[in-house]
């Protein structure tokens, strides 16, 4: 479990919210103008579609939040990471997804989201999640529970994996699809189905909701996975990498879920797909 904040520590949480908040309003609204109106969309090196709508969101994002905490540094999925600055008290990191689910915006399917989080001396403290054709924002800062629209929410009570709902994404490239089928198969034959929904960060937080009972993914990215991950692990779901060891902005893996069937997936998933 994290260390709960402080009071100092939850003001200034508070505060970055606040500011989060703010930027992704905004950001929303430059999504929403361009959901389909698209002109410029281009495949990107590692994978994976970009747009001006991801551009233009990313780039708000980040000026609004530079305009509250100048000595921040920003990690954006198309800016990539900004520069240490010399004078700073601790080392805060915004992790920024302007846009999570790009295919999906793409072909006009609309489950995509904002997602923000933010990490303080390597330890997450704030995460938002904003889905804005469904008008839902996820929240989440340490220590103070996870939120849909301003209601708390929990994370699901099923305890049986026949009971559960499953949902997974695929990973760039072909490696690793021979181990994902066979997990696939498992949630299919012995669970109550899977579902893939083309958006990790709105995944999560549909782990959070008690939607899904276990989401997992390979070979992802901290934007994909910051602010959802604080979100789902605030409540009340286990949040781990494939190793079981509680999960960092420093894995590229996640498997989180109600705690009872999270457990169980992980022993059919290393018995199946036993590590080398």
């Amino acid at each position: 479990m994290s260390r709960a904040p402080t009071k100092e520590e939850l003001q200034l949480l508070n505060e970055c919210m606040s500011a989060a908040n703010a930027a992704a309003d905004g950001a929303a609204g430059i999504l929403l103008d361009h959901f389909g109106n698209l002109q410029q969309v281009a495949e990107k090196e590692q994978a994976g579609l970009v747009s001006e709508a991801d551009r233009e969101s990313e780039a708000f994002i980040v000026d609004r939040l530079r305009a509250s905490f100048p000595g921040h540094r920003f990690l954006g999925e198309e800016t990539g990471l900004s520069a240490r600055r010399a004078a700073r008290t601790g080392d805060s990191l915004w992790i920024i997804d302007p846009l999570d689910g790009t295919t999906n915006y793409v072909h006009r399917f609309p489950l995509f989201c904002i997602s923000i989080g933010l990490e303080i001396d390597g330890e997450l403290g704030i995460g938002l999640v904003d889905v804005p054709i469904l008008k839902e924002r996820f929240t989440a800062v340490r220590g103070q529970g996870a939120f849909l629209n301003g209601e708390k929410i929990r994370c699901s009570p099923r305890s049986e994996f026949r009971e559960g709902l499953f949902a997974t994404g695929f990973a760039a490239g072909m490696e690793g699809l021979s181990d994902q089928f066979k997990l696939i198969e498992l949630c299919v034959r012995e669970g109550r189905g899977i579902r893939r929904a083309g958006s990790a960060a709105l995944d999560l937080c549909y782990v959070a909701s008690g939607i899904w009972d276990v989401f997992w993914e390979r070979n992802l990215q901290p934007w994909d996975m910051a602010a959802g991950a604080l979100i789902a692990r605030e409540a009340g779901a286990t949040v781990t990498n494939f190793e079981g060891a509680s999960w960092t902005s420093a894995d590229r893996h996640i498997v989180a879920g109600a705690p009872a069937i999270h457990a169980d997936f992980m022993g059919r998933a290393r018995r199946l797909n036993p590590p080398d």
